[in-house]
């Protein structure tokens, strides 16, 4: 089992669609967050049910408190079970020593560089490959992420886009589907139907072959009968403020869960009596045919 774990929302990024409604780096984040030695006992909490972490925000490296907490983590688990999902700014010697220490590393990259992208902030995808390039050079493992939404998902820049990783030498490309969540309820408008969304999967498989490997996130294929939704069964969200969720991507745009989403909060509540209560009294006994997220979604006809 995994938990993505949002440890803050501060990022330097404010990327429109943004699933945990981040704030920039400066604003006050008037949300309720868990302090240091409540992190340090959820870490331990997750370590001892031998979890598998993925520590994301915001920027999970950008707070010295945040990159304690991943520091420790690699003092107590194996790097198998450490996955780090950053952005790369402010980028240091600390940072990368830190992260020869972990086992996955991902950074979103919608575009090539040169191209534009309105609903990211000037700079990111420069700043993404950047990083990418300097990870590589230091054989940390990491992988680039794209999120398919209309200004990501032409075919020609998908097209370019795997090209591109390929000659960089990236060893992974997550593809993710696009959840009208947290920021990106008001934009529920860059949701790519299903029959679309099929087409592009099929599109990106006739681009295999090349030195990247192409994978399709859970809710892709789940779309495509080939997987179960995985929510509360194999996989948990944790927010800033220790609330644990079904799903990592299950918020609104307050970035608190989804009606049915909450399950608990740590650390306070007992993390089996947590998972115990998800299977008895909320419906998570069985993985279902079906996306939890999309099918809430869409009987609130916001998709």
């Amino acid at each position: 089992m995994y938990a993505i774990w949002n440890l803050t929302k501060v990022c330097p990024w404010d990327c429109s669609f943004c699933c945990m409604s981040a704030i920039k780096v400066g604003q006050v984040d008037k949300g309720e967050n868990l302090n240091f030695s409540e992190k340090v006992r959820v870490l331990e909490i997750l370590a001892v049910h031998k979890m598998k972490i993925d520590f994301s925000g915001g920027d999970p490296l950008y707070n010295p408190e945040n990159f304690a907490i991943v520091e420790k983590a690699t003092e107590i688990m194996s790097r198998d079970f450490i996955d780090v999902s950053m952005t790369g700014v402010d980028f240091n010697e600390r940072k990368l020593a830190l992260l020869k220490k972990v086992g996955k590393v991902e950074i979103s990259i919608d575009n090539i560089p040169e191209d534009s992208n309105r609903f990211r902030p000037k700079g990111f995808n420069l700043s993404a490959i950047n990083i990418l390039k300097t990870l590589i050079e230091e054989n940390i493992f990491c992988s680039a992420v794209t999120t398919l939404y209309p200004l990501s998902a032409d075919k020609s820049n998908l097209k370019r886009l795997y090209e591109f990783l390929c000659i960089n030498k990236v060893s992974k490309w997550n593809i993710l589907r696009f959840y009208p969540v947290g920021r990106g309820l008001k934009l529920s408008n860059l949701y790519i139907d299903d029959k679309e969304t099929l087409e592009l999967m099929d599109f990106l498989d006739s681009l295999r072959g090349g030195a990247t490997e192409i994978i399709f996130q859970h809710s892709l294929r789940i779309l495509r009968g080939e997987y179960q939704c995985h929510a509360a069964i194999k996989s948990i969200g944790i927010l800033p403020n220790g609330t644990v969720t079904a799903c990592g991507w299950a918020l609104d745009k307050n970035s608190n869960p989804l009606p049915g989403f909450c399950l608990g909060k740590l650390p306070e509540d007992d993390f089996d009596v947590i998972l115990e209560r998800a299977r008895v009294d909320l419906g998570y006994s069985e993985r279902q045919s079906y996306c939890r997220i999309l099918n809430h979604l869409k009987s609130q006809e916001a998709i």
